[in-house]
């Protein structure tokens, strides 16, 4: 589905799900090398931005977030921009694109603040609004991080194992995606200038510095899930050690009981007790005692 905009100074064309009939007419409209709308179908896999005599190409990933497989998905934008004409390729919707555009197509002012200057501006918006939503993204993360803190010191060890596995798999995803694109930015604030001209490099720059914001409070969130992951394996630990500690000396009060019974409960004359009426409760009798005198050992030990 092809949609267009034609501003004071650039005309936008947004491609959602692109086929063959879109690459028809971009050929036909623009004349791009072939490689690069081959390249305009099939998914790629990694960001890039290319210099053309009259063009750039790029490709970028923005994160998309699955609250049903509570997972973090790369999808793909490629932007082709010309002197005059800026050309945006995905497949299904990304939000922060689809609201520019349909500010820009409902509204006459945003049109004109947008589309009134070269397409360089443009495109700073455009990344600048995606980066900026990719960063907003992440008080999720740093929500639910907080929320497994709380939870692991309230005694929810075991509960947390699985939650703090899923948020770290969330941001191992998001950091694929955001990663590789680090080299791509800083080639687009260094080749920008040159293309759209100078007066662009601080809008760039500024694209850059919000992607290290995304960057530096991912790497952030990285570290903290790893430390927590390790407190909260260290208390399940010391939970376990604690019932093994407990098993183990109910286990040795227990065993010389047993082994009292069992000699006792063997059918030989005249065992001691045995033909008494009291002989009961005289066993029952030793048998508290010394489980009283363990206890009482275990207890001067510091084991209980």
């Amino acid at each position: 589905m092809r949609n267009i905009i034609k501003g004071p100074k650039v005309t936008w064309i947004d491609i959602r799900d692109p086929n063959e009939n879109d690459i028809k007419f971009l050929k036909e409209k623009f004349n791009f090398h072939p490689l690069v709308l081959e390249e305009l179908l099939p998914p790629s896999n990694r960001p890039k931005v290319e210099k053309y005599p009259n063009y750039l190409y790029m490709i970028f990933y923005y994160p998309i977030y699955s609250k049903e497989k509570r997972e973090t998905r790369p999808r793909e934008l490629d932007i082709i921009v010309t002197k005059n004409t800026i050309i945006t390729s995905h497949y299904k919707s990304i939000l922060p694109l689809k609201a520019l555009f349909d500010r820009c197509n409902l509204y006459p002012k945003a049109r004109k603040r947008y589309m009134a200057q070269d397409p360089g501006y443009l495109l700073f918006y455009i990344l600048s609004n995606i980066w900026k939503n990719s960063l907003t993204k992440l008080v999720r993360i740093d929500e639910k991080i907080d929320e497994i803190e709380k939870e692991i010191f309230r005694g929810q060890e075991k509960e947390m194992v699985l939650e703090i596995s899923l948020v770290k798999t969330d941001i191992i995803n998001f950091w694929r995606i955001v990663e590789p694109q680090k080299e791509t930015l800083e080639s687009l604030a260094e080749e920008g200038p040159n293309f759209f001209g100078k007066e662009l490099s601080h809008y760039f720059a500024d694209v850059l510095g919000t992607f290290g914001q995304t960057w530096n409070a991912l790497k952030t969130y990285k570290e903290t899930i790893l430390a927590l992951e390790d407190t909260n394996q260290s208390l399940l630990s010391s939970k376990i050690n604690e019932i093994m500690k407990l098993l183990t000396v109910f286990s040795a009060i227990f065993l010389p009981l047993t082994l009292i019974a069992s000699i006792w409960g063997m059918n030989i004359p005249k065992m001691p007790f045995t033909f008494s009426s009291s002989g009961f409760y005289m066993i029952l009798i030793v048998m508290a005692g010394l489980s009283i005198l363990m206890l009482t050992y275990f207890r001067k030990k510091q084991w209980l």
